[in-house]
């Protein structure tokens, strides 16, 4: 179910949702295709994307009955803007982040998006941000740890110095002049 539209023969129902979705545009100067997939316009560079979603999550819009165009742009924008937010680096996410992320599919799912597969996605990442979490705090601890025990050793190595001193003044025999 694809087709190609130019986006200025659209009609302000039809209007594209720009692929950073910031904001919809309805220039008549715009001229970036269209796509329809699945009673979803996307533009021409997000319909690799949107196939993907469709090949392998083929229900995913089965309960999704929108009648606005305009509005149902805009939820497959989010979606697609939910789905690169999950592909960022794990450094780059914040946990702000995913419960924003949270709260979409919830919204998302209420409109009637089947996303079950996107919520195990989002709770991986949320187990993958506290166990980095958990394992930087435990090698915070270990540095800690790590930075006494070398305090320590040191406090160690110079008692031990002074032990040798001490032994090496004990074992030194007496010189003449020591005795005479």
């Amino acid at each position: 179910m694809v087709k190609k539209t130019d986006c200025s023969e659209s009609s302000d129902d039809e209007q594209s949702y720009s692929s950073s979705s910031e904001e919809w545009s309805k220039s008549s100067d715009d001229v970036d295709e269209i796509v329809k997939i699945n009673g979803f316009q996307v533009l021409d560079s997000q319909v690799n994307q949107v196939k993907a979603i469709f090949e392998k999550h083929p229900d995913i819009a089965s309960d999704f009955n929108l009648k606005n165009q305009q509005l149902k742009n805009a939820y497959m924008g989010v979606l697609l803007d939910l789905i690169m937010t999950l592909c960022r680096s794990p450094n780059e996410l914040t946990m702000d982040d995913l419960h924003k992320a949270d709260r979409t599919v919830l919204d998302l799912t209420k409109a009637g998006m089947k996303l079950h597969w996107l919520r195990q996605k989002l709770d991986e990442a949320f187990l993958k941000k506290e166990r980095k979490r958990a394992i930087w705090a435990r090698i915070r601890e270990l540095e800690e740890q790590v930075k006494k025990r070398k305090l320590n050793l040191s406090d160690l190595e110079s008692d031990l110095k002074k032990q040798k001193a001490a032994a090496l003044a004990v074992e030194t025999p007496f010189d003449f002049s020591d005795v005479v």
